[in-house]
């Protein structure tokens, strides 16, 4: 028993000519083709060309219990070996399938499990031993698929109103997949090379997706809603360049947006937005160029933005943001070089918060946390072997910190603890091996290091209301340590050991 999927088949029907004329024209050049065709129904077309040996050609207009009504199936079939299968019932369904080559197989169907009609799907097959499948049920939905070259396989399904997929392939042994649960959904998936894998669902209405891959040994997942939660007005596109790189996009619920851009070679790519959580109205944007590098984003909450750009081979990104309104920014230039942003937690989210983290050089690290409301990391270094650390409101309320580090040098560490509301954070850092710690609890407190030279350390310790350290070091070696409690304390440090 087939499903009615909406009152729009019984529209179509009406249209429906009351003719009782079908027509079918098979042309047969060569030796041992067999041609097939069965029309239920009412004014129905098929026409077979094969030109070669040993080609198998079917098609089945309706059926026993449902006739096919105004359906068309076209095939052709020029080379040797080849085997296309067409299928369908209902209204106004239309099959095109093309194979030049040898050892091609085609199979498409429409409407043999839902009503409903109008649904296009088109095949060309031009090399050898290419397999192509397209599935649909519902109404007005169109595929199409492309395959030149050699041993490559593409597939379509599709179930619902008005989806629309394109899948191109030029190589060989290139695999393609995409499978549209719903309404309006848009794919189009390109490979050019030789061994790429494209997978992709949609599952929910107007979302969008693009792969495109060129090279060889890419693979590119998208997957836009679930069996369980929709993914609706999303959208993905992965664009590979290179040879064995890994895009994977997967979101669900309300206008989630995932962009994905990799140069090189080996180079990984994974973002994730709404899987644990209601929301919507994300961007993740990974660009990377080199080889080697990872990127990483996972986003739940609302109005998220994660930025990741790595220029180099071998560095490392994740973010992991966790509420609404949250930005991080995390730019990598050269090698090994990692970057971590987490924005909310489990428990508590964070709401309104910026992270930038800048790197350029080899072997620097950097790592931001934080929760609660407009908290602020900014995180810049150059150089080599730096590190620089930074987390704000892990252990009580607040908000609105700001904390600056910036390092220009090897071997340079900063370190910043923020616990409280409206604290400020400033670290300068110029040369080798310098050290600056602050760590602040309470309101409105100010910890500014400015350290010029090698080998300096600074510490600040502050706890309680509007206390400020400044300190200044020039030279090598220079040490400062102040510890503050109370409200309203002062100090200024000086020292030049030049």
């Amino acid at each position: 028993m087939k499903t009615v999927i909406l009152s729009l088949a019984t529209l179509l029907s009406a249209t429906v000519m009351f003719a009782q004329s079908n027509t079918s024209n098979v042309t047969q050049t060569g030796e041992d083709n067999v041609a097939d065709v069965i029309q239920v129904g009412d004014t129905n077309s098929s026409t077979t060309v094969q030109e070669g040996m040993a080609n198998t050609a079917t098609a089945n207009q309706g059926s026993t219990l449902f006739a096919s009504r105004n359906g068309v199936v076209e095939q052709t079939q020029i080379g040797n070996k080849n085997t296309a299968t067409a299928q369908h019932e209902e209204d106004l369904n239309q099959i095109y399938q093309m194979q030049i080559g040898d050892g091609n197989s085609a199979t498409a169907t429409q409407n043999l499990a839902l009503f409903g009609g109008g649904n296009l799907a088109d095949q060309l097959q031009e090399g050898n031993g290419n397999t192509a499948t397209i599935s649909q049920e519902g109404i007005l939905n169109t595929a199409f698929q492309a395959q030149v070259g050699d041993e490559n396989s593409a597939t379509a399904l599709q179930e619902g109103i008005f989806n629309f997929s394109d899948s191109s392939q030029e190589g060989a042994f290139n695999t393609s997949s995409i499978a549209q649960i719903g309404d309006f959904n848009e794919a189009q998936q390109i490979q050019v090379g030789d061994a790429n894998l494209a997978t992709a669902e949609q599952w929910g209405t107007n979302n969008v997706l693009i792969q495109d891959q060129q090279g060889g040994g890419n693979t590119a997942t998208s997957l836009q809603g679930s069996s369980f939660f929709d993914s609706r007005g999303g959208e993905v596109q992965q664009v590979q360049i290179g040879n064995e790189n890994d895009a994977f996009a997967n979101h669900e619920e309300d206008n989630n947006t995932i962009l994905q851009g990799q140069l090189g070679d080996a180079n990984r790519a994974s973002a994730v937005q709404n899987l644990g959580s209601f929301g919507g109205d994300n961007f993740a944007i990974q660009i990377q160029l080199g080889n080697g590098n990872t990127a990483i984003a996972s986003q739940n909450g609302s109005n998220n933005i994660s930025d990741q750009f790595q220029n180099g081979d071998e560095n490392f990104a994740d973010v992991t943001q966790s509420g609404t309104d949250n930005i991080a920014v995390q730019t990598q230039s050269g090698m090994g070089n990692n970057a971590e942003a987490v924005q909310g937690g489990f428990f508590f989210t964070s709401r309104g918060g910026l992270i930038e983290q800048t790197q350029t050089g080899e072997g620097n690290d950097a790592f931001a946390r934080h929760e609660e409301d407009n908290n602020t990391i900014i995180q810049e270094q150059t150089g080599i072997g730096n590190a620089a650390v930074a987390t704000q409101n892990l252990l009580t309320f607040g908000g609105e910190n700001v904390a600056d580090q910036f390092q220009f040098g090897n071997g340079n560490i900063t370190e910043s603890v923020q616990d409280g509301e409206s604290n400020l954070v400033l670290q300068f850092q110029f040369g080798d091996e310098n050290i600056a710690v602050s760590d602040q609890l309470g309101t409105t407190n100010t910890s500014d290091i400015f350290q010029f030279g090698n080998g300096n350390f600074a510490q600040d310790i502050q706890t309680g209301v509007n206390n400020s350290t400044f300190v200044t070091q020039l030279g090598d070696l220079n040490t400062s340590t102040i510890i503050q409690a109370g409200t309203n304390n002062s100090a200024v440090v000086n020292q030049n050991g030049f």
